[in-house]
């Protein structure tokens, strides 16, 4: 949300604010590479994250009911630092939630005050409440850290007093005031070049990352945090709804889901009563979670697949190979039948690519957990909850009921 003349959606820093600060360098820059190759197209659910720099000079609001024509979900920015709060972020939010439009707050951690994180986060809380967010409320999503570096002479530099225990209060402080994991909204290259490489204090949290101008290379993991959720991939896309010159429509930050519409409801409290699921019909060409859900469970059976989201030759071969040695069909479809010989019941104590793809599934519905492909009690915890919100018996074992629900069960919601 940085640019190099400004902090988009920030107020102006002083050069003192900033003395000291360490250039992110290119090497930085580069060293955290694309994680596949799908185009922001590939992605069906798009949004938009504002701030009052998406109002012109004139003051104009933005026509929410005319951008949720376009969107299914908006980031507001609420606060910065302990003290700056959004001019235009309680109308907007009231505007916002008065549309079918998610939404949620969303709060730059600002590096004068990085030395307080609680302070931050109360300042936050308080601004984010005081527009009518609660974070429970159905159609709110989880609230955001924008973490990122500034802008300083034309380049951009990290923050001096960045802190990762800073950032953990933050993170906590919100978690235990709205009762929701916070989502954290940053750069792959941010964190290899201004944090040391070291993402565990974000690890947990779903992670809305930036890459622009990249055309189809998405961003890449986040170390020791692991692949985003949200992606913003342009801040220059022309919104309507968006004020503009002469009536045209301006230009907004613009995001895409990874994951359907459904998924993201239930994300913003609106699963609704839970229907049965079906398995998904999946063959190539087809791109996205559930196919990186049967690659890995496609390696767990012993026909080793690369885990890139993207049904190309090598997972047909792999489907097929699989169908053959199982009696099936072997046309490199992965259709009901073949799901339900290739999923395997999973309890705690197992380990292996089967539980990284449950725990993914986890996160991709909700339910944050580390994919370390270790079936601990944080995933035993989340596959419980999972499967109350979905009717099933809360006995924490990820058997064929909890498969197809987590493979399936987003569609038609």
């Amino acid at each position: 949300m940085s640019s190099p003349a400004r902090i988009r959606r920030g107020t102006r820093l002083s050069a003192a604010a900033l003395a000291g600060a360490c250039l992110v360098s290119g090497a930085a820059l580069a060293g955290a590479g694309p994680s596949a190759a799908a185009p922001p197209d590939a992605y069906e659910v798009k949004g938009v994250d504002t701030s009052h720099h998406n109002h012109d000079a004139t003051g104009r609001a933005i026509d929410w009911e005319r951008v949720a024509r376009h969107n299914a979900f908006a980031f507001l920015k609420a606060t910065q630092g302990t003290a700056y709060a959004d001019p235009w972020f309680a109308r907007d939010f009231k505007a916002a939630s008065a549309t079918s439009l998610l939404r949620a707050p969303y709060h730059f951690f600002d590096p004068r005050s990085a030395r307080d994180g609680a302070a931050q986060a109360d300042h936050f809380v308080r601004t984010a409440r005081a527009a009518g967010y609660s974070g429970t409320r159905a159609g709110e999503l989880p609230p955001v850290l924008d973490v990122e570096s500034v802008p300083a002479g034309g380049r951009e530099v990290c923050p001096r007093d960045l802190r990762a225990d800073q950032l953990r209060i933050f993170l906590q402080r919100v978690k235990s005031a709205f009762e929701v994991t916070p989502i954290v909204y940053t750069r792959a290259s941010f964190v290899a070049g201004c944090m040391g490489g070291k993402g565990e204090v974000f690890r947990g949290h779903p992670l809305w990352l930036a890459r622009y101008r990249s055309g189809a290379k998405e961003p890449g993991n986040v170390p020791g945090a692991g692949a985003w959720t949200f992606w913003q991939y342009t801040e220059t896309e022309r919104v309507p709804g968006i004020p503009g010159r002469d009536g045209a429509a301006g230009t907004a930050d613009r995001n895409v889901y990874r994951g359907t519409l459904a998924r993201l409801r239930a994300l913003a409290h609106l699963g609704g009563v839970p229907r049965p699921a079906s398995w998904p019909a999946l063959k190539a060409g087809r791109r996205g979670a559930e196919v990186t859900t049967v690659q890995l469970l496609l390696t767990a059976r012993g026909h080793a697949t690369a885990a890139d989201g993207v049904f190309g030759a090598g997972t047909r071969a792999g489907a097929a190979a699989f169908q053959k040695a199982h009696g099936l069909a072997a046309d490199g479809i992965v259709g009901p039948a073949t799901w339900t010989r290739l999923v395997l019941t999973l309890k705690a104590g197992d380990r292996g690519p089967a539980v990284t793809a449950v725990q993914r599934q986890l996160a991709d519905h909700g339910h944050p957990v580390g994919a370390d492909g270790v079936f601990g009690t944080a995933t035993e915890a989340a596959v419980k909850a999972f499967q109350r919100a979905r009717g099933l018996g809360a006995d924490g074992i990820a058997g064929p009921a909890t498969w197809r629900e987590l493979v399936g069960g987003g569609r038609g919601r």
